[in-house]
C-alpha cells in the first residue's frame, strides 16, 4: 500500500513544498507589522552600545570634587537626552540618610615573601578593594582560614596581627577574624561564577558599626586565591603587603528624570526605569549600564519617530528615570508624590544587553506579583513572543524587513523566558502595595560575570540591546496611544493567556492531591481549591485592570465585563475537576471524603482585618521596621521567607488575615497561618498597621 501511495506523496510535496519547508502564518502582536517595521528601522543597538562604552567602558576612580557637583554618570545621561532633543530632562538631588560616604583614592596588594608579586591594583581592577576599608599600609604573614565564618576554621591557627585569606566574601569572616581573634585585615576570593571565569574578581564590601574596629579587605580572583591557598597548605610561608588610602567624602544621591509629554492625557504617565548607580563604587556594563543605555535609546527612538511623523503623537506621557537602585526610585516617589500619582504602569530594565549565547543567558520578562494583576504582563509577553518567532530561523522573514539585528551585533536567536515576580530591583518599589503601580522587569539572567570586575562592554551585544530597546519602544507606542482598538487587543491578549494560566493552575491543584501522602489528602484538597479560587480572582482582576483605558466608553465597558465574566465562568468547572480527582484518590486510599471546613483558628483570623496606617502609605520603610524589631526583647517569630513582601501588599483594609494567608499561599506555596499572623502583629507593633475586628 505504501508503495502505491508514495508517488502521490512525492507529487504533493513538489507542488506544495515539503512539510518542513512551509512558511507559518505571519506572527501578530499588539501593533501592526507596518509600525513594527518602522520601529525596527529606527531603533539602534549600535548607538546604545556606543553609549554603554562611553558610560562605563573604562574604569574611572571618581575624583573627590565630583562628590560636590554632578556625577559623571548623571551628567552623561542628561547631555545625551538633550542631544536627542528631550528638553524636559533634569538632574535631581535625592535625600540621603548620611552626610558622608566612603571613597577610595588608591590601593595595592603585594606578596612580599617568598617572592615579590603584585596581586592587585585599584587602578587596574576596581573591585580589588572592599568598600568600607580603612587607610592602611600593613605588611604581615598570611594565614588561610577557609570561609572563616565559623570558629572551628580558626582552631590551631594564630591569626592575631596577621592577614587572613578567606575563601569567600571578607565580611562573612570579619567579626571572627578581626573582632574576636585580632587579625589586621582580610583577603577574600570568590565571585558569582568562578567555574566560568576563574579570573574575575567579585565586588564586595565591609559593613562596620561605629563600635567595631576599623580594618581593610581586598578581593582577588579565584585563581589567585587558590594558588595562595595551595602554597600555604604546602607549608610555604607567605607575607603580604596591603596598601590603601581611603577617605570620607560628602554624600549625595543623584538621578536623571526626563519626560515626553502626552497630547491628550499628559497627566497619565508610562514609566521606564533603569538604575544608574548600585552604590557609588561598583560599576558594571551589563549591570546596569546596559539598562540605562537601552532606556536612553528607547527615549531617543520614540522622540524621533514622533517628530518624523512615523508614529502618531503620544496621547499619554512617557517618563524616564535613571536612578540609584531601589532607594533612588523610592526617594523620587517620596519627593514627588504628585508625579508618582500619574504613573499607570512601568518597565524596569536591569541587565538587558548581555550577549545571550556567550553569557548562557535568557532575556527574561518578570511579571507583576499576584497582588497586582495587570494587562501589562500579557501586552509585554505578546511582544516578547513576536520577537522570538520573527528572529527564529524557522520563520522565513526574508524580504519582510523584520530582522532585529545590529550591524555590529550577533545573529543569535532570541532566547527568552517569562518569569514570576522575584523582585530585587526597582520594579519592587512600583509593585509595593503602598505605591500600587504595576511594573514588569527586563533582565538577562543568569549572568556569568554578575557583580565582578569582568562585567565589561565586551560581554554586551548590540543586537540584544536593539531588541531590548525595540520591545520598550513597541510597548510605549502601544500603551501611550491606547484607545478603543487597543483595548480590544489588550483584552484578547489578557483573556487568551488567562485561559492557559488557569489550565496550568488546575494541573498544579490536581498534582497537590495526587502527590500528597494519604494522611494529608484532606489538607491538600483545601489548598488545591484555594489555588483555583485565587487564580480565578487574579485573572479576572488582570482583565479588570484594562478599565483604565476605557474612560467613558459604555460599549467598551460592557465588552470588558463580558470578557471578565467568561474568564470567571471557568471557575466552577475547574473546582469540580479538582474535587473529582480528590474523590478518586480517596476511593483508592479507602479514605472517606470530607468537605473542607474552617478550623477555629481560621475562623478567628477570618475576622481580623489589618489596615494600613499613614506610615505604610508609600513604599515600605523596611529600614525603620527592622530597627524597631531589633529593639524588641522577644519579637513574634514568623518565618515566612520572601512571602513577607506579598503579605504586606495584600493588606488593603478589606482582606482578613486568613484572606491574606490564602492569597500568599497560592503564590508561594502553602504558608503557615500563624506565621502570617505573627508578621502582621509585628507590623502592628511597629506602627505600620492597625488590626480591626470584623
Amino acid at each position: 500500500m505504501l508503495q502505491r501511495i508514495a508517488p502521490y506523496l512525492v507529487a504533493a510535496a513538489l507542488i506544495s513544498g515539503a512539510p518542513g519547508q512551509t512558511t507559518p502564518p505571519r506572527p501578530e502582536t499588539v501593533l501592526p507589522t507596518e509600525v513594527l517595521r518602522v520601529i525596527i528601522d529606527e531603533v539602534s543597538g549600535d548607538l546604545a552600545f556606543q553609549n554603554e562604552v562611553l558610560l562605563g567602558g573604562v574604569y574611572r576612580n571618581r575624583p573627590p570634587q565630583e562628590y560636590a557637583s554632578r556625577y559623571f554618570e548623571t551628567d552623561f545621561i542628561l547631555k545625551k537626552l538633550r542631544e536627542y532633543g528631550i528638553e524636559d530632562s533634569e538632574i535631581i538631588d535625592l535625600p540621603t540618610r548620611s552626610e558622608k560616604t566612603w571613597d577610595a583614592e588608591s590601593a595595592e596588594l603585594w606578596v612580599t615573601k617568598p617572592a615579590r608579586t603584585k596581586l592587585s591594583d585599584l587602578r587596574e581592577v576596581p573591585a580589588s578593594l572592599c568598600s568600607g576599608s580603612a587607610t592602611t599600609d600593613t605588611t604581615a604573614e598570611l594565614v588561610y582560614v577557609g570561609p572563616g565564618d565559623r570558629e572551628d576554621f580558626y582552631q590551631g591557627k594564630d591569626v592575631k596581627s596577621k592577614i587572613v585569606l578567606v575563601n569567600g566574601m571578607p565580611e562573612m569572616a570579619r567579626r571572627l577574624a578581626v573582632e574576636k581573634f585580632g587579625a589586621l585585615g582580610l583577603i577574600g576570593y570568590g565571585s558569582s561564577h568562578p567555574e566560568h571565569d576563574p579570573d574575575q574578581v567579585g565586588w564586595s564590601s565591609l559593613r562596620l558599626s561605629e563600635k567595631e574596629a576599623s580594618t581593610f579587605a581586598f578581593m582577588i580572583s579565584t585563581r589567585q586565591g587558590q594558588e595562595l591557598r595551595d602554597s600555604l597548605e604546602r607549608g610555604t610561608a607567605i607575607e603580604v603587603r596591603a596598601v590603601c588610602k581611603t577617605q570620607q567624602v560628602p554624600y549625595k544621591e543623584q538621578m536623571v528624570a526626563a519626560l515626553l509629554p502626552g497630547r491628550d492625557f499628559p497627566e497619565e504617565e508610562f514609566v521606564f526605569t533603569a538604575h544608574l548607580f548600585e552604590g557609588l563604587t561598583m560599576r558594571g556594563a551589563n549591570d546596569n549600564d546596559s539598562g540605562c543605555v537601552a532606556v536612553l535609546e528607547t527615549a531617543r527612538c520614540l522622540k524621533r519617530l514622533v517628530d518624523d511623523g512615523k508614529i502618531p503623537p503620544l496621547r499619554r506621557s512617557v517618563r524616564f528615570l535613571f536612578v540609584p537602585e531601589i532607594g533612588g526610585t523610592a526617594a523620587y516617589i517620596g519627593k514627588f508624590p504628585d508625579i508618582a500619582g500619574r504613573f499607570f504602569a512601568a518597565i524596569n530594565e536591569d541587565m538587558v544587553g548581555e550577549a545571550l549565547s556567550r553569557g548562557k543567558s535568557f532575556f527574561n520578562l518578570e511579571r507583576t506579583p499576584h497582588s497586582l494583576p495587570s494587562y501589562l504582563n500579557d501586552v509585554l509577553e505578546s511582544i516578547f513572543r513576536w520577537v522570538d518567532i520573527t528572529q527564529n530561523e524557522n520563520w522565513e522573514a526574508e524580504g519582510e524587513g523584520l530582522e532585529i539585528v545590529s550591524p555590529n551585533g550577533s545573529a543569535d536567536p532570541f532566547y527568552y523566558g517569562i518569569k514570576d515576580f522575584a523582585g530585587g530591583s526597582d520594579h519592587i518599589v512600583f509593585n509595593d502595595g503602598g505605591v500600587g503601580v504595576p511594573a514588569v522587569a527586563f533582565n538577562a539572567w543568569p549572568d556569568m560575570w554578575y557583580h565582578t570586575s569582568r562585567d565589561t562592554p565586551d560581554k554586551s551585544d548590540p543586537t540584544q540591546l536593539k531588541r531590548a530597546a525595540f520591545i520598550g519602544v513597541t510597548a510605549a507606542a502601544f500603551l501611550a496611544n491606547a484607545g478603543p482598538a487597543e483595548v480590544q487587543k489588550m483584552a484578547a491578549e489578557t483573556s487568551g493567556r488567562a485561559v492557559g494560566r488557569l489550565g496550568l493552575e488546575s494541573l498544579r491543584a490536581k498534582n497537590m492531591i495526587l502527590d500528597a501522602e494519604a494522611k494529608d489528602i484532606h489538607a491538600a484538597l483545601k489548598e488545591a481549591l484555594n489555588l483555583i479560587d485565587q487564580a480565578s480572582d487574579r485573572e479576572s482582576k488582570a482583565l479588570g485592570s484594562i478599565r483604565f483605558f476605557i474612560k467613558n466608553d459604555a460599549a467598551l465597558a460592557a465588552f470588558l465585563k463580558s470578557q471578565m465574566s467568561a474568564v470567571e465562568g471557568t471557575r466552577p468547572a475547574l473546582l469540580r475537576e479538582v474535587e473529582e480527582v480528590y474523590k478518586l484518590r480517596c476511593s483508592r486510599e479507602s479514605v472517606k471524603p470530607q468537605k473542607p471546613v474552617m478550623s477555629d483558628e481560621e475562623v478567628r483570623r477570618g475576622r481580623l482585618v489589618p489596615v494600613r496606617t499613614e506610615k505604610m502609605r508609600g513604599y515600605f520603610n523596611a529600614w525603620e521596621f527592622y530597627q524597631k524589631v531589633r529593639e524588641m526583647k522577644v519579637p513574634p517569630s514568623y518565618r515566612i521567607g520572601r512571602a513577607d513582601f506579598e503579605v504586606r501588599n495584600f493588606i488593603d483594609g478589606r482582606r482578613t488575615i486568613l484572606d491574606i494567608r490564602n492569597a500568599v499561599s497560592a503564590e508561594h506555596g502553602p504558608v503557615g497561618l500563624e506565621g502570617v499572623e505573627n508578621y502582621i502583629l509585628l507590623l502592628e507593633k511597629t506602627g505600620f498597621v492597625k488590626i480591626e475586628k470584623r
